[in-house]
């Protein structure tokens, strides 16, 4: 019987970390049933959820992946998932996907608190999140205005959207951010048009283009 293993991977990124880590599973013949990668300021976080064939000895592939993270100088945990554990995720596809952007001057931890409070409270879950805008550095050499933009994927069923969307309008009054909220969908992925009004968001200069008569 197939086994079935939660492999976490955290540490400082380097190339070709994930082709060494992928090799030793490739060899056992292991497949991978979800993956997710992320680098934060140079560290990684990697999982993988992997099913072991039952010819294979995890034992044997726990034990090389295990030296093989010690000469990368990351750590690596593994967690048994029961058979029970993998059909309730697998059952949980088909619920709605949410894309849920936070445009600030600077992100804070308290934008963060507010918006991760609201999704909890509606029943959501979130999937990822990723910061959409450049990077921003400490000292603003030229004097202008910063702009960071971070992207919540959530998952769940949004019982109550338009009480959502109330709430998410009070937050941006009380702080002084910008919060969109749309679907996750193919309609989604095919529009390219970003409309803005003149209210320094993004668009810092208010100057008529035109000349005055």
């Amino acid at each position: 019987m197939s086994e079935l293993l939660l492999i976490n991977i955290t540490g400082p990124d380097k190339p070709g970390l994930t082709s060494k880590i992928t090799a030793i599973l490739a060899d056992a013949r292991i497949s991978v049933l979800d993956i997710g990668q992320a680098v934060i300021h140079n560290h990684l976080s990697l999982g993988m959820l992997v099913e072991v064939p039952k010819e294979s000895a995890s034992s044997l592939v726990l034990k090389d992946l295990l030296f093989c993270a010690h000469t990368l100088g990351i750590q690596i945990t593994f967690t048994p998932v029961s058979d029970s554990e993998y059909e309730g995720w697998v059952h949980e596809q088909g619920k709605h996907h949410y894309l849920l952007s936070l445009l600030a001057r600077k992100i804070t931890a308290e934008q963060l608190e507010r918006v991760s409070t609201l999704i909890a409270e509606h029943g959501l879950n979130i999937n990822a999140i990723n910061r959409m805008s450049g990077r921003i550095p400490l000292e603003n050499e030229h004097g202008g205005h910063t702009k960071a933009c971070v992207e919540f994927s959530i998952r769940g069923t949004l019982e109550y959207e338009n009480r959502f969307r109330d709430q998410t309008v009070a937050i941006t009054d009380s702080l002084g951010v910008d919060i969109a909220l749309q679907e996750d969908n193919i309609f989604r992925r095919n529009r390219w048009l970003v409309v803005f009004d003149m209210d320094s968001t993004l668009i810092t200069s208010e100057k008529c283009p035109w000349p005055s008569r």
